[in-house]
């Protein structure tokens, strides 16, 4: 299966699309008084480890929720997944073929002049009273200053805006024009879902999403320890390369569940991490919920398509099924 979505958008746009990632919501209140501690913040940091199983066919993993009459398919998909990712597609058309509803999680509302805009004039919102690097460590000033030389910019072309804003910039600034989107994923289960090749087309739920452009632009505001998480989460996008997120694609499409959620999330990771968007978040994860619960009413099979760490974390998706009785099985049965 070819995965893409095509666009004519600058590469900028391109990541900013990666960041229509899925479900996850903070408990605690990020605040200034020290480092940020991810396992309180981050509700998509911490997994269900006996949920995290490779597949045992071919293709990407599925988990199965099942009662007495009815089972529903979840696929699982990497926030970030470049466009041109190949999969193996029959297990899906097969899956689809007769689905009662196929469920579509939460996803980024993306309005591609919006980005392009916040990454053109978003300093305007990031205005730092400090020159930033001051603010930094020496080792996150070294790494910012490495990658500022690699984007041929000056040491202190960043000091007058924010670290969140310092690392949503560097992150985006990769080399081509590749667009990264979890939308050329769902796009293509949506137009096999509406093939005539199936003999019986399901009925396609699209739950409610979340404006990509507010959640970045809430970051704005956040207190310093997020603002140092966010930067170090951008370097650590830029160091790693488009290559990084190709490799971590190329994985899910072999099933190969443990190490897609080992490798490191990026940009994202300062997303999940900040509690207005994570609110969002979380209702989408319990969206998908209610969704699930409801395609089981029906006898038969459906499908559902949820972002997969927000599948696999503790009172994810699949967490908060199990903790309501019902069976959830996993790649590996």
């Amino acid at each position: 299966m070819v995965i893409s979505r095509p666009t004519a958008a600058p590469a900028v746009a391109g990541f900013l699309l990666a960041l229509c990632a899925g479900p996850a919501l903070a408990q605690q209140a990020v605040d200034a008084s020290g480092p940020i501690d991810l396992q309180r913040v981050d509700p998509n940091e911490n997994l269900v480890e006996e949920l995290v199983v490779n597949a045992r066919l071919p293709g990407p993993a599925w988990w199965k929720v099942s009662d007495a009459d009815t089972t529903v398919y979840v696929l699982g998909v990497p926030a970030m997944v470049p466009s041109d990712t190949r999969a193996e597609e029959s297990v899906l058309r097969r899956r689809l073929d007769g689905a009662n509803v196929l469920v579509m999680g939460q996803e980024a509302d993306v309005s591609v002049v919006r980005l392009i805009a916040l990454a053109v004039g978003g300093r305007k919102l990031f205005v730092s009273d400090t020159p930033m690097r001051q603010t930094l460590s020496p080792e996150l000033r070294a790494r910012l200053e490495a990658r500022l030389k690699a984007m041929k910019q000056k040491p202190d072309s960043m000091d007058d805006t924010k670290p969140a804003f310092a690392g949503f910039m560097v992150a985006s600034s990769q080399d081509g024009n590749v667009s990264i989107s979890l939308g050329g994923v769902t796009d293509r289960i949506r137009d096999i879902a509406r093939s005539k090749d199936l003999a019986k087309r399901p009925r396609i739920q699209n739950l409610p999403g979340y404006s990509l452009v507010d959640s970045i632009k809430a970051l704005a505001t956040a207190p310093q320890p997020l603002q140092t998480l966010c930067l170090d989460a951008g370097l650590r996008q830029a160091e790693s390369g488009q290559g990084g997120i190709k490799d971590t694609a190329r994985r899910w499409a072999e099933g190969q569940v443990r190490d897609v959620v080992a490798a490191d999330r990026g940009f994202q990771r300062c997303l999940d991490s900040t509690p207005s968007i994570a609110r969002e978040l979380r209702e989408g994860r319990d969206d998908a919920v209610r969704a699930i619960e409801a395609a089981l009413k029906k006898p038969g099979k459906a499908v559902a398509v949820i972002e997969l760490r927000s599948l696999l974390a503790q009172d994810g998706v699949l967490d908060q099924l199990r903790a309501k009785g019902l069976k959830v099985s996993t790649p590996d049965e």
